[in-house]
C-alpha cells in the first residue's frame, strides 16, 4: 500500500514541523533520490539516529506513562491537522535525551471522522500494562 499522499500531507500541512519543534517526532532529512537506484520510490528519509534503543518491557512505570501521554498528545495534534495515528504501538516510541519521542514518521493517516482505529492497540500497549 502506498502512503505517498499521507506523507506529503504530513510534510505540507505543518504537522511534521510542529511535532519536531515540540520534540515529539524524530527529525529526518530527505535523501536525494538520484543517489539511489530504487524504482518507484517517492522519498527516502534519513531519521536522526537514536543512540540507545530500549523496549517498553524494559521501561519503568513513569516511562511507560510518559510514552502513553506522548502518544495521546501526538494524536491530539495530528487531529488538529486533519490526520491521526494509524497505530499506537509502544514500540514506536523511544527515549531521546530522556524524553519520549515518536520514531515512526509513517504512522500518520488521514482522519476519516471515525473513532480512532488504533485505540485497541493503545489500550493493549499502554493502558493495560499501566493498570
Amino acid at each position: 500500500m502506498s502512503y505517498i499522499r499521507q506523507y506529503d500531507k504530513l510534510m505540507d500541512c505543518g504537522l511534521y514541523s510542529e511535532l519536531v519543534s515540540k520534540n515529539l517526532l524524530i527529525r529526518h532529512d530527505e535523501a536525494d533520490l538520484k543517489d539511489f537506484k530504487i524504482e518507484n520510490a517517492h522519498k527516502i528519509i534519513r531519521p536522526r539516529k537514536i543512540p540507545f534503543i530500549s523496549h517498553p518491557y524494559e521501561w519503568c512505570f513513569s516511562q511507560l506513562k510518559d510514552a502513553a501521554l506522548t502518544t495521546l498528545k501526538i494524536q491530539r495534534i495530528a487531529l488538529s491537522h486533519g490526520m491521526c495515528l494509524k497505530d499506537a504501538s509502544a514500540y514506536n516510541i523511544q527515549f531521546l535525551d530522556g524524553l519520549p519521542v515518536l520514531m515512526d514518521t509513517l504512522s500518520f493517516d488521514f482522519f476519516s471522522g471515525k473513532p480512532w482505529a488504533a485505540y485497541r492497540q493503545f489500550c493493549q500497549h499502554f493502558l493495560a500494562p499501566l493498570a
